[in-house]
C-alpha cells in the first residue's frame, strides 16, 4: 500500500474519534457542579422586618419581647411592614400599644392592626362611635357555649310568660365572652385547635356585644322585659341582612272536635338591617297587629 494512502487513512481515523469524543463530552447532560460553576447563585437582597414573637390575642398589650426582627425579601416587602430601615427603635415604640386584631407567630406587624391607648383592652378595641354591652347568658341560651370572641350573633327576646320570641338585634359582634377576647395570644383562653370542645363555656358567662347607642338603649330595656339569648350566625353570611321573619312567632286559635288551643306560627314580617333594633320591643303587639289584625281561628272537623 502506498504511503500516501496510509496516512490518508490515519487522519481519516484520528478525526472520527474526535469528532466522537466532542459529540459524546458535548451532547450529555450538564451536571450539577458544571450548572454552579457556568451560573453561580446571586442570593435576593433582604431587609429586616418586624415580626410577632408569639401569638399576640386581640385587646393584649405588646411588650418589646413579644416582637423581632426577621430577614424579608425585599421583593415581598409591603407598604405596611415595619422595617430596621425606616423605624430602627420599632420594638420600643410598639410596646404598651394594643392590638386591634390578633397576630399569628412570625405575622409581620402593622400598624393599622394597632392602636396606641393608655385605657383599657376592651375600650381600645371597639369600633368607632359603637358601644360595648354586656348581657349575661347561659350555654342554654347562647348555641350551647359555642360562641366565641368576633363571632356574629342575632340577639333573641323570650317575653316572660309570653309564648312567641323576635329577633331583636341582627348580625351583632361578639367583643368578649367573660375575660376572653380573642382565638390566641393570653386573651385567647388557651384553647387547643385540635379540641373543639375547649372553646365551650360551661357554666354562666357575661356575653359583650358591640351595638351602637341606640341598640344598647333597647339591649337594656329588653333585660327587664324577658330573657335574652345569643344566636350564633354563620361565617358565611357575617355581612349579609338577615331576615328575622323566620324566628318570629304569632298565636292562633286552633278548634280541633270542638276544643280551642292557642298555638304560635311564623308569621313574615319586616325585615331589618344587620345590627338593626326591631321595634317590637316598644310596642310588643307591633309584629301580630301588622300581620295579623286579630287572632285568627283555624276550625279543624
Amino acid at each position: 500500500m502506498k504511503p500516501a494512502r496510509i496516512l490518508l487513512i490515519v487522519v481519516a481515523l484520528v478525526a472520527g474519534g474526535l469528532a466522537a469524543f466532542l459529540a459524546t463530552r458535548g451532547g450529555g447532560p450538564a451536571s450539577p457542579s458544571e450548572i454552579a460553576e457556568a451560573a453561580p447563585v446571586q442570593m435576593e437582597a433582604r431587609a429586616r422586618v418586624l415580626v410577632a414573637n408569639r401569638a399576640i390575642g386581640l385587646g393584649q398589650r405588646l411588650t418589646s419581647d413579644d416582637v423581632s426582627w426577621q430577614d424579608w425579601p425585599e421583593g415581598a416587602l409591603r407598604a405596611e411592614f415595619i422595617t430596621a430601615t425606616t423605624v430602627p427603635d420599632a420594638p420600643q415604640q410598639v410596646a404598651g400599644a394594643v392590638a386591634r386584631f390578633e397576630f399569628f407567630p412570625g405575622e409581620p406587624i402593622r400598624e393599622a392592626k394597632l392602636v396606641n391607648s393608655n385605657q383599657g383592652y376592651l375600650s381600645a378595641i371597639i369600633s368607632q362611635g359603637m358601644r360595648a354591652v354586656s348581657i349575661s347568658v347561659n350555654p342554654d341560651s347562647a348555641s350551647g357555649g359555642y360562641i366565641v370572641p368576633n363571632d356574629r350573633v342575632d340577639v333573641v327576646l323570650t317575653r316572660s310568660g309570653g309564648q312567641h320570641s323576635e329577633t331583636l338585634l341582627a348580625n351583632v359582634r361578639v367583643l368578649a365572652i367573660g375575660t376572653r377576647l380573642g382565638e390566641v395570644g393570653t386573651t385567647g383562653g388557651g384553647a387547643d385547635p385540635n379540641n373543639p370542645s375547649s372553646q365551650v363555656f360551661e357554666s354562666a358567662e357575661v356575653a359583650t356585644l358591640e351595638v351602637s347607642p341606640a341598640q344598647a338603649e333597647t339591649l337594656l330595656q329588653a333585660g327587664s322585659v324577658g330573657r335574652l339569648a345569643l344566636v350564633l350566625r354563620s361565617v358565611i353570611d357575617f355581612a349579609q341582612t338577615v331576615d328575622p321573619s323566620h324566628g318570629a312567632s304569632q298565636t292562633v286559635t286552633l278548634i280541633r272536635h270542638g276544643h280551642s288551643e292557642a298555638v304560635t306560627a311564623s308569621a313574615p314580617r319586616s325585615t331589618p338591617l344587620p345590627g338593626t333594633a326591631i321595634s317590637a320591643l316598644e310596642n310588643p303587639a307591633a309584629p301580630l297587629a301588622q300581620a295579623l289584625p286579630s287572632s285568627p281561628v283555624i276550625e279543624v272537623r
